[in-house]
């Protein structure tokens, strides 16, 4: 059933189990409620056990797998608008068994996607000075490595179904939230990461970039610690991330900027 704001006492116990994992769901409750943000939840004798949230993407929440795969053979009944299913590995794959090729062949499936967090003893490298958070004059410089870094990791433009004029306001509201950021040097984005969702407890890091002919210089690995500290300093006490397992060098760049894994989460890609 779809959950009102009634029911937020219940999500708000569910999902404080995992404050980090669920991270992007939280915020986005906090920011529109329950009702805008279109939840749906499993209940078992009183108590919420899953609950999936249906936006741009699906996400899930809870440990409970049949009533995660319950869930999901409810939304495939319905017409698939989201571009993804997003969340800890066996909760995707219980909605998307429950979902069963109703929406269609998935465009890619990534099931194993080490969920990181920054722990303040194990950086191996000092952070980078010069990173730190962006103005709003950087937005014209950040919006094309922004697109570009979402197209090399997603596989297709931000722009596909939006426009540039929306990806460019949703840039700077991050920008102006305090939530980008950047090196630049000489005009030229050297480094940059957004953190997509904030909570009290925990926020997520995504849109991590060098610029390509820098990579392999230490640039990731430095300036990921020093996202790191400033954004424990000024967002979120946990900062996180997932990342794919076969992108070798930045699990290497995390791992020195002291990142330690904390879970596993799964994305589908429609």
């Amino acid at each position: 059933m779809r959950l009102s704001a009634a029911d937020r006492p219940h999500l708000d116990a569910l999902l404080a189990a995992d404050q980090v994992a669920n991270c992007f769901f939280i915020a986005r409750v906090e920011q529109l409620g329950v009702d805008r943000s279109s939840v749906w939840g499993a209940w078992d004798g009183g108590v919420l056990r899953a609950a999936v949230m249906v936006s741009g993407n699906v996400v899930p929440a809870g440990g409970d797998l049949a009533g995660l795969q319950a869930l999901g053979e409810l939304l495939g009944g319905r017409p698939r608008t989201a571009t993804s299913i997003v969340g800890l590995d066996t909760s995707v794959a219980a909605v998307w068994r429950g979902v069963a090729g109703r929406w269609g062949a998935a465009r890619d499936e990534r099931w194993s996607q080490p969920l990181l967090i920054a722990d303040p003893e194990q950086p191996a490298v000092a952070p980078d000075p010069l990173v730190r958070a962006a103005d709003p004059k950087d937005v014209d410089l950040l919006y094309p490595a922004s697109v570009r870094m979402f197209t090399e990791e997603v596989g297709v433009s931000p722009l596909v179904g939006s426009s540039e004029a929306a990806y460019r306001a949703r840039l700077a509201a991050l920008v102006s939230a305090g939530r980008v950021f950047r090196r630049i040097d000489a005009g030229q984005v050297v480094f940059k990461a957004e953190i997509a969702a904030a909570t009290a407890a925990a926020c997520q890091v995504q849109g991590v970039w060098v610029a390509p002919e820098l990579r392999g210089r230490g640039h990731g690995a430095r300036g990921m610690a020093a996202v790191a500290q400033l954004a424990s300093q000024r967002v979120s006490p946990t900062v996180s991330l997932y990342v794919n397992d076969y992108n070798a060098p930045a699990l290497a760049a995390y791992a020195r900027a002291g990142f330690v894994p904390a879970g596993r989460m799964a994305s589908v890609l429609f």
